[in-house]
């Protein structure tokens, strides 16, 4: 990966952070109904989580990964 590969990662990566921020402090601000959009996060966190920890935890994933041609 290059520089400007790295740079553009990072730049969308921090814009993604302040998206999901502003989101959050959106829903905090229409309580109670913005409770339905934290929970929303919440779950999609909690299923984030769990796909990455499942991802980087497979040795199946892992092997057709290094060892299938494409």
């Amino acid at each position: 990966m290059d520089t400007y590969e790295k740079i553009g990662y990072s730049i969308l990566g921090a814009l993604v952070l302040l998206w999901v921020i502003g989101m959050i402090a959106g829903a905090i601000a229409a309580m109670p109904y913005g409770l339905l959009g934290l929970l929303a996060f919440v779950a999609i966190g909690v299923l984030l989580v769990k796909v990455l920890r499942e991802r980087l935890t497979s040795k199946e994933d892992d092997y057709y990964s290094k060892n299938v041609d494409r």
